[in-house]
C-alpha cells in the first residue's frame, strides 16, 4: 500500500512538472508511427486485394476442365458466402450469312461478384456495373460484331438457340482469365446454354466456380475445400490467374514491411533518447528518496507502477491517435478510400498496448534498472553518474526491437536481412562517432573563429552523449534517405514497366508468307511495323533421358507445367525483358543450345547443363541448357519460356506473333487487319492493361502515403536527439553567459555545433542509405544493385538543413534561458 501511495504521488508530481513530457510524447508518436502502419498496411493489404480481385470477378476462382460437384457451392453458401460461376467454350457463331469461331460465355444472374462489367447500348451511352445478359439476350464484343457483320438488335444462332444482340461487350472483369480469352466473345444468360445443345459429353469448356465473401472465409472454404477438389480443378488467386500483377504485390507487400521496420527502429530510437534523458533528470531525486528511507524495493515498485500505467494510456492513444492519422493520409492519398478501403482487423487496435509495452520493457526498463542502484550518498554528490545512461543498447532492448519488427514485418527473410543491415550500419556509425569525437579534440584546440572552435568543443566534453547524438541522428537520416530511394527506383520500374505507351494489340496465326503484306499495311497506315516472333507448339518430353511425367512434380503449378504445350522460339540475341540470370548466350551459328526461363527452372528442377527433350509435331527437339533468363512478364512484350538457336527451328512450319501499341484513335485498324487476313486472331489487351494500371496506380499512391509516415517518425527521432541533450546545452549556456558571452556568440556556438553534426551525421547517413538502399532494392525488391553516388552528398545537405531546423526550439529556448535561472536549477 505504501508504494502504491507514493507511487501515485511521484506520478502526480512528474505529470504536473512535466518531467514526463518527453517520454511520453515519444512514446506516444512511437506508438502512433507504429499502429498507423499496422492500420494503414491492413487495409491497403485488404484494398489491394479487393481491387486486384475485380480481375477474377471473385474472391476465389475454382477453374476446372469438368464440372464441379455442387456440394462445393453448397459449401460455399453454408459458410455465408456469395456463390457464381460461368462455362466458357469455343463454338461458332451465325448470324444471317456470316460465321465466326468465338469464345461464348454463359453467366448466371449474379454474375460478377467483384468489379464492373462495361457496355455499349444502342442509343451510344455507356453503362458500366455488375451487369448480365438477361434471358434470350447477348453481348458481343467488337472483334465478333465486325467478323460477323451485325449490328444492336440483330439476331446471333449459338448451336441450336437464337438470342438477340442487345449490348456490345467493352469489358469483362475476368475476361483475360479464361483459356479461350484469344477469341472474338460472347456473353449470353446461363439459362439459355441448354437451349444451346452445345454442351454434350466431351465437350471442351472450362467450369468456374466463383465465391467472394470476407476474406478470412474465403480462405477457410479455400483450405477445407482443396483435398476434395476433383483432378483437373485448382484454385486461382488473383496472384496465379495474373502473373503480371504477382511482382507488383510482392514488391508493395515488401515494401509495407521495409516502412514498418524502419518505422520501428526510428520508434525505438526516439525512445532509447527520450529514457536517457528521464534517467540523467532522476537520480538525484532517486538519491534523496533513498535518503528519506525509501528502499529498493519500493522505488522498483514506483517506476514500474509508473510506467505500467504510462504504457497503457500512451498505447490507448497511441493506437487512436495512429488510427486517426492513417485515415488523415488516406484521404489525402486516396480521395475515394472510404469507399474503397475496408476496416482494419480489430485486433490490430491491441497493438498500441502491446507496442507501448514491448519498448517499455525492452528499452525504458533496463535503463531505470539504473535508478534502483543509486546510494544514499550520491544526493551530496553531484558528478555521481549512473553508469547505464552513458552506455548503449543492453541485450534486452535489442530482443525487444528484433522481436516487435519481426511481428509489424511478418517476414523472416525480409527482417533477416534489414536487420543485419541496421546492425551493421550501428556499429560502423558508432565506430565513426567516436572517431569523430577524437578528431574533434584537437580543432577544439586549432585555430578559428571562436564560434567554431567552441561548437566543436561541445561535442569533445561529452563522447559518449555525442556518439549516442550522432548514431540517433544519422538514423533517423539514414531511413528517410533509404526510404527514398527505394520508393523511387520501385516507382521508376513500376512506371516502365507498363507505360504508357505498353503494347495493347497481340496478333497470332499470321504466316510467314504474309509478312510483306502485313507490314505493308501498317505502312499504309502510318504504323511502324511490330517486330516477329516465329512460334512452335512442343511439349517437354524428358530431361537427361528420363522422361517426364506430370505427377512426379509437386501437386500445383509444377505438375501443370509438365503437363502442358509450351510455345518454343528462337533468337538470335537476348530478346528485350529478358535478363540472363545464369549461363552464356549462343553465338551465331549454334545448335543444340536452349535458354529457360528462370521461374520454370526452379519449379521443374532443370538446371545448367541439363539435357532437355521437346516433342514438336512429332518430331524430337534436344538439346542442352546453356542459360537460365529472368523475363518481365509484366512488359506486355512477346516472351516465351523456352528459346534456342535459329538453326534449330529451321525447315519447320512455324507461325509467327507480335505485338505492338495502337492509338487509342487508329482502333479501327485492327478490325480493317482482320478483315483483309482473315486467318488472324488480333487480340486487344487494352482493357487489362487499363485495370493493371488502376492496380498499380494504388500501390504507388500506397508507397507515397507510408513514405509520409515514415518521414514523420524520422523527424521525431531528429528532435528526440536533440531535444535529449537540452539539459546539458542549457548549463553550458548558462556558464558561457555568466562568463560574459553574449546571446550572440552564444548562438553562434550552438548553430556551429549543430551544422557541424548535421554535417557528419548526413553524410554518415549518406554512405549508409547508399549501401542499404541498394541491398534493400536487390534482395527485396529484385532491382538491379546499384549503388547511388549522389546519396552522400544529398544526406549532407540534408543534415545541414534538417538538423539545425529540429534544433531550432531547443536553440530559442536556451537563448530566453537567463544565466542566473539556469545555475540555480544545477
Amino acid at each position: 500500500m505504501k508504494g502504491l501511495r507514493m507511487a501515485w504521488r511521484f506520478g502526480w508530481r512528474e505529470g504536473v512538472s512535466g518531467e514526463l513530457t518527453l517520454l511520453v510524447l515519444a512514446l506516444l508518436l512511437a506508438v502512433c508511427a507504429t499502429s498507423s502502419v499496422a492500420f494503414f498496411a491492413d487495409r491497403v493489404r485488404q484494398g489491394l486485394v479487393l481491387r486486384a480481385n475485380q480481375l477474377m470477378a471473385a474472391d476465389m476462382v475454382i477453374n476446372a476442365d469438368t464440372p464441379l460437384p455442387p456440394a462445393l457451392a453448397d459449401e460455399a453458401r453454408r459458410n455465408g458466402l456469395q456463390v457464381s460461376g460461368s462455362v466458357t467454350f469455343p463454338s461458332m457463331a451465325m448470324a444471317a450469312g456470316p460465321v465466326a469461331f468465338a469464345s461464348l460465355r454463359a453467366v448466371p444472374g449474379n454474375y460478377p461478384l467483384r468489379g464492373d462489367m462495361r457496355i455499349g447500348l444502342a442509343d451510344g451511352r455507356v453503362r458500366q456495373g455488375a451487369l448480365r445478359p438477361g434471358p434470350g439476350e447477348a453481348w458481343a464484343d467488337p472483334r465478333l460484331m465486325t467478323r460477323l457483320s451485325v449490328r444492336l438488335g440483330d439476331t446471333i444462332e449459338i448451336g441450336q438457340r437464337r438470342l438477340r444482340l442487345t449490348a456490345v461487350l467493352l469489358r469483362e472483369p475476368d475476361s483475360a482469365l479464361d483459356t479461350f480469352a484469344l477469341m472474338p466473345r460472347l456473353l449470353f444468360n446461363q439459362t439459355d446454354l441448354g437451349a444451346t445443345g452445345l454442351m454434350g459429353p466431351g465437350a471442351r469448356a472450362q467450369w468456374r466456380l466463383m465465391v467472394s465473401g470476407p476474406l478470412a472465409a474465403v480462405n477457410a472454404w479455400g483450405r477445407a475445400i482443396a483435398p476434395r477438389l476433383p483432378a483437373g480443378a485448382r484454385i486461382e488467386n488473383v496472384e496465379e490467374a495474373r502473373p503480371e500483377l504477382r511482382n507488383a504485390m510482392d514488391r508493395v507487400r515488401r515494401f509495407l514491411g521495409l516502412t514498418a521496420m524502419l518505422t520501428v527502429t526510428l520508434a525505438a530510437g526516439a525512445m532509447v533518447l527520450a529514457v536517457r534523458r528521464y534517467v540523467a533528470r532522476h537520480w538525484q531525486s532517486v538519491a534523496v528518496l533513498r535518503c528519506l528511507g525509501a528502499t529498493r524495493p519500493e522505488l522498483a515498485t514506483v517506476f514500474t507502477l509508473l510506467f505500467a500505467v504510462l504504457g497503457v494510456a500512451s498505447g490507448a492513444l497511441g493506437a487512436g491517435l495512429g488510427y486517426a492519422l492513417q485515415e488523415a493520409l488516406t484521404r489525402m492519398a486516396i480521395p475515394d478510400a472510404r469507399d474503397a478501403l475496408p476496416p482494419p482487423a480489430a485486433w490490430l487496435f491491441a497493438l498500441g498496448p502491446v507496442t507501448a509495452w514491448v519498448l517499455l520493457c525492452g528499452l525504458a526498463l533496463p535503463a531505470l534498472a539504473a535508478l534502483y542502484r543509486v546510494p544514499p550518498w550520491a544526493a551530496l554528490r553531484d558528478e555521481w553518474t549512473p553508469r547505464s545512461v552513458s552506455m548503449g543498447l543492453p541485450p534486452l532492448a535489442i530482443l525487444a526491437l528484433v522481436a516487435l519488427s519481426l511481428w509489424q514485418v511478418g517476414d523472416w527473410r525480409l527482417a533477416g536481412w534489414l536487420f543485419a543491415g541496421l546492425c551493421g550500419y550501428f556499429l560502423l556509425a558508432g565506430l565513426a562517432a567516436w572517431g569523430m569525437v577524437r578528431g574533434t579534440r584537437r580543432l577544439a584546440h586549432g585555430g578559428g573563429a571562436i564560434g567554431w572552435r567552441f561548437g566543436v568543443a561541445a561535442l569533445a566534453r561529452r563522447p559518449w552523449l555525442a556518439v549516442l547524438q550522432v548514431v540517433g541522428l544519422s538514423m533517423g537520416l539514414l531511413a528517410l534517405l533509404t526510404l527514398t530511394v527505394v520508393r523511387t527506383d520501385l516507382l521508376d520500374t513500376w512506371r516502365r514497366g507498363v507505360p504508357v505507351d505498353a503494347p495493347n494489340q497481340f496478333v497470332i496465326n499470321l504466316q510467314p508468307d504474309q509478312v510483306p503484306a502485313v507490314d505493308a499495311a501498317f505502312a499504309t497506315a502510318g504504323l511502324p511495323p511490330p517486330a516477329l516472333s516465329p512460334i512452335a507448339r512442343g511439349r517437354l518430353v524428358a530431361i537427361n533421358g528420363l522422361p517426364v511425367r506430370p505427377a512426379q512434380f509437386a501437386p500445383g503449378e509444377a505438375q501443370r507445367l509438365a503437363a502442358r504445350e509450351f510455345n518454343l522460339s528462337w533468337r538470335d540475341d537476348l530478346p528485350p525483358a529478358n535478363q540472363l540470370a545464369a549461363g552464356r548466350w549462343w553465338t551465331a551459328g549454334a545448335s543444340g543450345e536452349f535458354s529457360v526461363e528462370q521461374g520454370l527452372a526452379q519449379k521443374l528442377a532443370i538446371r545448367l547443363g541439363d539435357r532437355l527433350a521437346f516433342d514438336v509435331a512429332g518430331s524430337r527437339l534436344a538439346g542442352r541448357v546453356t542459360s537460365l533468363r529472368t523475363v518481365a512478364w509484366d512488359s506486355f512484350h512477346v516472351n516465351f519460356f523456352v528459346l534456342m538457336p535459329r538453326t534449330m527451328l529451321a525447315g519447320r512450319e512455324t507461325s509467327l506473333v507480335t505485338s505492338f501499341y495502337l492509338p487509342p484513335a487508329r482502333r479501327v485498324f485492327a478490325d480493317l487487319l482482320v478483315r483483309r487476313f482473315p486467318n488472324l486472331t488480333v487480340i486487344d489487351v487494352t482493357s487489362v492493361l487499363e485495370q493493371l494500371r488502376a492496380v498499380i496506380d494504388r500501390l504507388a499512391q500506397t508507397v507515397e502515403a507510408l513514405f509520409l509516415l515514415t518521414l514523420a517518425a524520422g523527424v521525431l527521432v531528429l528532435w528526440t536527439a536533440l531535444s535529449a541533450t537540452g539539459d546539458e546545452r542549457l548549463r553550458d549556456a548558462g556558464l558561457m553567459r555568466a562568463l560574459g558571452a553574449s546571446r550572440r556568440q552564444l548562438r553562434t556556438v550552438m548553430m556551429a555545433e549543430l551544422l557541424w553534426l548535421g554535417a557528419f551525421t548526413g553524410l554518415l547517413a549518406g554512405a549508409g542509405a547508399m549501401a542499404l538502399g541498394g541491398l534493400a532494392g536487390w534482395k527485396l525488391f529484385d532491382l538491379p544493385f546499384a549503388l547511388d553516388g549522389r546519396l552522400p552528398f544529398l544526406g549532407l545537405l540534408c543534415g545541414v538543413v534538417l538538423v539545425p531546423l529540429a534544433g531550432w526550439p531547443l536553440l530559442r529556448r536556451v537563448l530566453r534561458q537567463s544565466p542566473l535561472s539556469t545555475l540555480r536549477a544545477r
